[in-house]
């Protein structure tokens, strides 16, 4: 498989028009990428469906876990609180054995988001 197939780019249109929630739900979507394979095998050996869609709301709840763990607002973010709880979220995505460099390529997107946001 190719490594790279699992990495996820933020595209400059992404990039136009930012707001604290449109970065919330961009760190959202990396987030989906690069960890789908690591909740598709935990939801299989739980014997859940492993559909898109309900990995996809396991990271949703996830994501909303560590801003509600480190003391962030989900629905209204600051800038600061996406900073945090980008980092919280790097910290558990390496706790789950997800390599450095995946961790690191998609810290690197999620900072070109933060970057966009006036």
């Amino acid at each position: 498989m190719d490594p790279k197939a699992t990495r996820w780019e933020c595209k400059d249109s992404d990039l136009r028009d930012m707001t604290p929630s449109k970065a919330r739900d961009l760190i959202i979507e990396c987030f989906f990428e690069a960890q789908k394979e690591t909740f598709a095998r935990a939801k299989k050996t739980l014997g859940k469906e492993v559909s898109e869609p309900e990995i996809l709301k396991s990271v949703e709840s996830a994501v909303r876990i560590t801003f509600k763990e480190e003391g962030l607002n989900f629905e209204s973010p600051s800038r600061e609180d996406l900073g945090k709880a980008v980092q919280a979220l790097a910290r558990k995505a390496a706790s789950w054995g997800t390599p450095a460099d995946i961790v690191e390529h998609h810290k690197g997107q999620i900072m070109k988001i933060l970057g966009s946001l006036k």
